[in-house]
């Protein structure tokens, strides 16, 4: 994955200083066994390329090295080939709509029972009941009283209904996401399944997004990021340097990443 010798460098500047691996994972707050990887040139062994490159940095800099040469050895992230997020689980999405067919199926067939019961009794009391022949007088007598007591009633004004409020309760999309980065962090943010934002925000910057069904956001540094999901503001994801994945959608927030790697700092 990199060029032989950054790590080989790295020890031995950590070696003259008299310095252990269990002081560097101390001051930089990274597991010690990504620092022995990196000594080691064993970058297979790291998260990723994001998480390789801030190691190497923050090693550099409790050295006192410059970290730039050391960074010009390793490959540049690519964000085009940055990996997706895993589709929503078909097992759920399935058995959601499954139940949703067993509750129309049980209403239709209540309605058509209720149907069929209207008719029967409909059909046995104009078939079965007595029926009384009224002489023409008496018919025509009924008819002029039943004017006479019927009320006029004006007829009602149409309703007129309200264009803005039906587009705004059908337009408004149910999830809205607002992240704010109180120090440097390095977000991925999909949205319904499609990646929306790679990249890192700065201080005091806000990423908004809205989605129809759920928002996914992974952060490499989770003590330092703000997240609202419409209009509430959520419990911290974790602490400062902490990789998490969380899942946003109407219903509330459900995280995802139970054991991160230990000590992940803010990507670049």
């Amino acid at each position: 994955m990199a060029s032989a010798g950054i790590g080989a460098k790295l020890r031995q500047e950590r070696v003259g200083k008299g310095l252990a691996i269990d002081d560097i994972a101390r001051d930089t707050r990274i597991a010690p066994r990504f620092l022995e990887a990196i000594e080691t040139d064993d970058y297979s062994s790291l998260p990723g390329l994001i998480f390789a490159r801030n190691f190497v940095r923050q090693y550099a800099l409790i050295l006192h090295l410059d970290p730039d040469p050391l960074l010009a050895e390793l490959p540049k992230h690519d964000e085009s080939t940055a990996p997706l997020p895993n589709p929503p689980a078909q097992r759920a999405r399935s058995g959601y709509n499954r139940d949703r067919r067993l509750r129309s199926l049980v209403s239709s067939i209540a309605w058509l029972v209720f149907a069929v019961g209207v008719g029967v009794t409909a059909y046995v009391y104009f078939n079965h009941a007595p029926r009384k022949i009224a002489s023409p007088a008496s018919s025509a007598e009924v008819q002029i009283h039943a004017r006479a007591a019927a009320p006029i009633t004006p007829p009602a004004a149409p309703s007129t209904p309200n264009p803005s409020a039906s587009t705004t309760a059908a337009t408004a999309p149910p999830v809205q996401v607002s992240l704010t980065a109180r120090e440097r962090a390095w977000v991925q943010v999909s949205v319904d399944g499609k990646t929306s934002f790679i990249g890192t925000l700065t201080p005091n910057e806000t990423k908004e997004v809205s989605a129809a069904e759920q928002v996914k956001v992974l952060t490499g540094n989770a003590g330092a990021l703000t997240i609202s999901l419409n209009g509430k503001t959520l419990d911290p994801l974790g602490l400062r340097g902490q990789l998490r994945e969380v899942m946003l959608t109407a219903e509330g927030s459900r995280l995802l990443s139970k054991d991160p790697p230990s000590g992940a700092p803010d990507p670049l």
